[in-house]
């Protein structure tokens, strides 16, 4: 990507998240990057392309640093999935949900494809975990791999959006009940016991 698209895209992003999408316009945009509004426009056609642009880079971001987690992660599957929350923790923060809901308000073809491509990712991530668990003998055999990560996105959605929310219960403990909740409801004996001894140490 051309060096300066991408300070854009990033810069933009940045403005989005202090101010707002709907409050955010060209000229600040090109001011905040010290380039003129002429220069601004070679890049994209306008607004709309610059936040389908912007959040396109932002998803793609999102997937690197996510499959770095993973990797870097020691253990075995259910470390990884602990790094997986840990990840989620620090990306799915307020002001990022905010940022999603002014897109539905005001963009919503651009939400609903960041949507899309948000559930793709997790998707993907959470079937190897699944097939990973399985050849470690820590997640039972008979999983249907493909469904059990789809309700587990959905599950963080569930969450993470407040679908499933109480006044009393914060969001980060909730986050915690939630993986170990999916953690027991596919784990095999070993895996179970692998879990306990985690929590155990926390």
């Amino acid at each position: 990507m051309d060096p300066e698209l991408s300070r854009v895209l990033f810069t933009s992003i940045e403005l989005f998240l202090q101010f707002g999408v709907k409050s955010v316009n060209m000229d600040q945009i090109a001011s905040s990057c010290g380039i003129s509004k002429k220069t601004l426009y070679k890049h994209v056609k306008n607004k709309e392309d610059l936040l389908e642009k912007a959040f396109e880079q932002a998803v793609v971001f999102m997937k690197s640093e996510l499959e770095e987690a993973i990797a870097s992660a020691e253990g075995n599957a259910i470390d990884q999935l602990f790094a997986m929350e840990r990840f989620a923790e620090v990306h799915m923060r307020d002001d990022k949900d905010r940022l999603l809901h002014q897109l539905e308000h005001y963009y919503p073809s651009i939400a609903n494809g960041m949507k899309v491509k948000r559930e793709d990712i997790v998707f993907a991530v959470t079937k190897r975990n699944l097939e990973r668990g399985i050849r470690e003998g820590l997640y039972r055999e008979d999983l249907q791999v493909d469904h059990i990560a789809l309700l587990y996105y959905g599950h963080i959605l569930a969450v993470h959006e407040g679908v499933i929310s109480n006044e009393h219960i914060k969001l980060d403990q909730l986050r915690k009940t939630s993986l170990r909740y999916h953690i027991r409801g596919i784990a095999s004996a070993s895996g179970l016991a692998y879990l306990n001894q985690l929590i155990a140490t926390q």
